[in-house]
């Protein structure tokens, strides 16, 4: 009976420290992911989708034939299945599986320092729409004036610590998978190859869009950091190159894959349900 008491006594203590560790790391968590720019950062993947659409569906003749209305609905539900809080969810379960509290902590002493904040808010200001054309204005200067080899290599070194390049490259293939999957679903049902066939596919232009979202993100990287010290980014580079670093960049990229290609199944569910609405509204 002692005994017994004891095991329950135990049990006790022991709930409330585990309750306490993972309210501990959830609030860590969500710190992060506001600390670490990623939050200003995602809100702007919808619209890159968007954009894509509009792209092909200026062009592509299956999704011409659409009525206007209806490709308005399809690209209105870019919004819903690729909001950001969907993102989020998935890049945080990478992060809470992967990160140890200890991790979290020192990612985060990372984002609270003077340099990290820095870091932060030069990459947040870079993201916005209206940053764009002024980048393409820098990327024209550049073919002008070229920077230093020193500096080429150094952001080089940079874009392979904090997976830049790699960040890049998977929301192209997933954007790309998207709009596959879109004009796919305007296919008949029996036309309709399977998803993880679309996947296949544009997988095999990985190594083109690799390449051409290495070039690109270079020359973000060049614009983002073009007031950064070279001691500065070698700062940088050390922390997203130590063990904390790596696994915590390595988690973000797999959440974001993740939500994407998990984001582009559901969108072409949700697209064959807007079609098959709005054709038995026209039969009626």
């Amino acid at each position: 009976m002692r005994l017994k008491i004891l095991q329950l006594a135990i049990v006790f203590l022991v709930l409330p420290l585990t309750t306490t560790a993972q309210d501990s790391k959830e609030a860590l968590l969500q710190d992060l992911y506001g600390k670490s720019g990623l939050e200003e950062q995602i809100v702007q993947l919808p619209m890159v989708i968007q954009v894509g659409f509009d792209q092909v569906a200026a062009t592509d003749d299956r999704l011409k034939a659409i009525p206007r209305i209806v490709i308005g609905e399809i690209r209105a539900s870019i919004e819903t299945v690729f909001a950001p809080e969907n993102i989020k969810r998935a890049i945080l379960g990478e992060c809470r599986e992967k990160l140890s509290i200890d991790d979290l902590k020192k990612v985060l002493a990372w984002l609270d320092s003077p340099l990290g904040r820095k870091f932060t808010q030069l990459e947040e200001a870079a993201s916005t729409p209206e940053k764009y054309t002024e980048m393409q204005q820098f990327a024209q200067t550049l073919q002008k004036s070229p920077p230093l080899p020193e500096r080429l290599e150094i952001i080089g070194r940079l874009d392979d610590a904090v997976k830049a390049t790699e960040t890049s490259v998977e929301v192209a293939m997933n954007t790309q998978l998207a709009i596959t999957i879109a004009i796919v679903a305007s296919l008949p049902k029996e036309q309709q190859p399977a998803y993880d066939n679309l996947a296949a596919v544009v997988e095999q232009t990985r190594p083109q869009i690799e390449g051409a979202m290495r070039a690109q993100t270079i020359v973000s990287l060049l614009y983002t950091y073009r007031n950064v010290t070279e001691t500065e980014l070698d700062q940088y580079i050390e922390f997203a190159s130590s063990p904390t670093g790596k696994n915590y960049h390595d988690a973000a990229v797999s959440g974001l894959k993740k939500a994407l290609l998990e984001g582009s199944y559901s969108w072409g569910e949700t697209i064959a349900d807007i079609l098959t609405h709005a054709t038995s509204k026209t039969e009626v």
